[in-house]
């Protein structure tokens, strides 16, 4: 057996958006030759351990597949508690190199999930990728023809032609690569 390369826990609330969680999580662990991949659900009472795993591995097991090419290894947990104390506990428990967690709460503002995932990154002992919704596309609107002349004629000195331009000091300066600019001492 590999010794496992990657470690991270994926807290997954089994909610509406847990299939998004999943599938960030299932994206950084494809980017690692042996990931070891701990699934983790954090409940209120013990009584529907046995419920909340069927659920997990009903969510989680077919994902796996995705992973056909990696060796890696997966396991499913789960919690009675306090999830940000459960998820970081785990986390540190392992020692892992990343916990994958959902900032929604949007259907479920009594459960505080926007708040609990600020205290999972005060409490982790590791990065936290906190995934969020986003917009399809964002709004776009074409560039000013003629902002984009000045921004080429000044060499990206200037960003904004008179129309757009407002009294506000704008300062860009391009820092060529290497030392030679500064000869090698520090700049300020």
């Amino acid at each position: 057996m590999i010794e496992p390369t990657f470690r991270m826990v994926v807290a997954l609330d089994l909610e509406q958006y847990s299939q998004i969680v999943l599938d960030h999580a299932l994206d950084q662990a494809a980017r690692h030759r042996a990931p070891d991949i701990h699934f983790l659900c954090v409940i209120a009472h013990p009584a529907d351990v046995p419920e909340v795993k069927d659920r997990l591995a009903s969510l989680v097991l077919p994902a796996l597949d995705s992973l056909a090419s990696t060796e890696w290894s997966a396991r499913l947990h789960v919690r009675a508690g306090q999830a940000a104390e459960e998820i970081a506990g785990l986390a540190g428990e392992l020692r892992a190199q990343l916990i994958v967690i959902g900032r929604f709460g949007v259907h479920h503002p009594h459960r505080h999930i926007a708040k609990t995932a600020s205290e999972i990154l005060d409490l982790a002992p590791c990065p936290v990728l906190a995934v969020g919704l986003v917009d399809d596309a964002p709004e776009t609107q074409a560039q000013c023809a003629d902002c984009v002349a000045i921004r080429k004629d000044t060499h990206g000195n200037n960003w904004f032609c008179m129309k757009h331009r407002d009294n506000r000091a704008r300062i860009s300066t391009l820092v060529p690569f290497g030392s030679n600019f500064t000869g090698s001492r520090l700049m300020w």
